[in-house]
């Protein structure tokens, strides 16, 4: 799946000031020899003429490498000054020439496939915001583990990829974390998916999507994590769906009309089009829950039955504390 070039950053609190994905090529040159000395930003790419005159841009705070070759990877090791650095399209087998980057703040790894050793990330002194997207080959992040001064980590997948996480008990050993969002990924087969949350006393903010945990982990979090924003969640959100055209390869699309008008749930619209009639549907908490769908006291009642299950669960977890 090729990057959508979204800002997929957090930027209210003000930990990320790096360029929004978007506006990366306003910063960008195809001759480096005409980018003004006093350059701050730059988006550099292995095509680019003069390329290492980089080097000499001592005024650089914020560099993006898109589809970067292994020299522009390895000349990272002389840009010390850099404070935020996006990492896009890219192979490397190592992440040891970050290691040098006293100053980094910010960095963005997307799509970078070659890696499988984010340790040299750990040690970075100064690295308090990260985003992880689709990284192929990761599935072990305990290399992260240490950072005294990480505050947002993101780890994400994509549409058609989870990400691997093999432990997630390195989030425990992060004491300046406030923000977690993870996405598309694919958890580890533990309980509580997220135990290691709990002695996070920085930790202010949570993102997961409805299905990334199964239901009873959703239940853990809320129950001790109460003072983190997105621990408290819906068991049910109904929705409205919309009247869907039935396709011609659908059989009631070839039904006489005296059958076709026998079945629930459809009609003939403008021009003669057939129609689904739209039902009434909400998402379930949960990994693996089915949506609740069909007529609207049928999906009231299983979102009842569910939030009563999910509600059952918190309590249990509550009393245990």
């Amino acid at each position: 799946m090729k990057h959508h070039f979204a800002d997929l950053l957090d930027r209210a609190e003000g930990v990320w000031t790096i360029t929004p994905n978007a506006q990366r090529w306003a910063c960008h040159s195809e001759d480096v020899a005409d980018v003004p000395d006093d350059a701050t930003r730059l988006t550099l790419t292995r095509r680019d003429r003069h390329w290492t005159r980089v080097l000499q841009l001592t005024q650089l705070r914020e560099l993006t490498l898109h589809e970067p070759d292994a020299a522009q990877l390895q000349a990272l090791a002389q840009l010390p000054q850099l404070t935020a650095l996006r990492i896009s399209h890219a192979r490397p087998t190592t992440l040891a020439m970050l290691e040098g980057m006293t100053g980094l703040r910010e960095l963005v790894l997307e799509y970078v496939s070659g890696v499988a050793d984010l340790s040299p990330l750990g040690r970075l002194p100064a690295l308090q915001a990260l985003h992880l997207e689709n990284l192929r080959r990761v599935s072990d992040f305990a290399g992260l583990g240490g950072s005294r001064t990480l505050r947002d980590l993101t780890i994400v997948g994509t549409l058609d990829w989870d990400q691997p996480v093999q432990d997630l008990g390195f989030l425990a050993t992060l004491p300046a974390l406030e923000r977690l969002r993870l996405t598309w990924f694919r958890a580890p087969k533990t309980f509580p998916v997220l135990g290691a949350l709990q002695g996070l006393a920085q930790l202010r903010t949570l993102e997961l999507g409805m299905n990334a945990l199964p239901l009873e982990d959703f239940a853990w979090i809320e129950a001790n994590l109460p003072h983190v924003e997105g621990a408290l969640r819906p068991a049910a959100v109904p929705t409205d769906g919309n009247n869907r055209e039935l396709p011609a390869r659908d059989p009631r699309a070839a039904l006489p009309l005296a059958a076709f008008y026998q079945l629930p749930d459809v009609f003939v619209g403008h021009q003669g089009k057939r129609y689904e009639s739209a039902q009434y549907d909400a998402l379930l908490l949960g990994k693996g829950e089915r949506m609740a769908t069909g007529k609207p006291d049928t999906v009231r009642a299983r979102c009842e039955q569910h939030r009563q299950r999910y509600r059952a669960l918190v309590d249990g977890f509550l009393a245990a504390r």
